[in-house]
């Protein structure tokens, strides 16, 4: 491994997405729709700490609901991660291919986070952490992942809806598709793909 900041970062960053399914009491569901994505959703933090951690299991470690896990990178580094996931693209009622996947992030989530990068030291960091997947015979495979600043994703997200949901109640949230995400953060699709992960947490 060399010696750059990128690639001290990261310990395992060819991890993906459908690895983790294999690993203990990890979700291992086929299909689509909400069940599975949710699913998804949980092996994705997984990954996240799979990524960044030296442990070569899967799991991950979460004490508020405005962050999915929590990484010690080495003695002066700690990451706390939002993790988003999504599927490529979504299917229409006749199984066909629909729009593109959308991230939701929810603003009193990012409204902590923001405010927990700006009273911490450079040694504890908040970031985001994106993951998108496709399904093949009913199994996911990662199309790619990417990690950024809070500050960088605040200042991509610019509007916020009201919206009733089932477990978060009237919250505000922004739900903004992955293609419009990798655009307005200057990362070609080509990239996205075909690099084991994107990293902009220096940028």
């Amino acid at each position: 491994m060399s010696e750059s900041s990128t690639d001290c970062r990261f310990h395992s960053p060819e991890v993906k997405l459908e690895d983790v399914r294999e690993g203990k009491s990890s979700n291992t569901c086929c299909g689509r729709g909400r069940e599975t994505a949710s699913s998804r959703g949980y092996n994705a933090e997984r990954l996240a700490h799979a990524v960044f951690s030296q442990l070569d299991f899967y799991y991950s470690i979460s004490i508020d609901p405005w962050h999915d896990d929590i990484v010690e990178v080495h003695d002066e580094l700690v990451y706390w991660i939002e993790v988003k996931s999504c599927v490529d693209r979504y299917q229409t009622a006749a199984g066909e291919e629909g729009r593109y996947g959308q991230f939701r992030v929810w603003k009193h989530h990012h409204d902590r986070i923001i405010e927990s990068n700006a009273n911490s030291s450079d040694s504890k960091r908040c970031i985001y952490f994106f993951v998108v997947y496709t399904i093949e015979d009913g199994i996911e495979k990662e199309i790619g992942k990417l990690v950024a600043p809070a500050q960088m994703v605040d200042g991509v997200i610019n509007t916020w809806i009201s919206e009733d949901h089932v477990s978060m109640g009237e919250k505000m949230n922004r739900q903004i598709s992955w293609r419009l995400l990798l655009k307005k953060l200057g990362v070609s699709r080509e990239r996205f793909e075909n690099e084991h992960i994107i990293d902009l947490l220096d940028e």
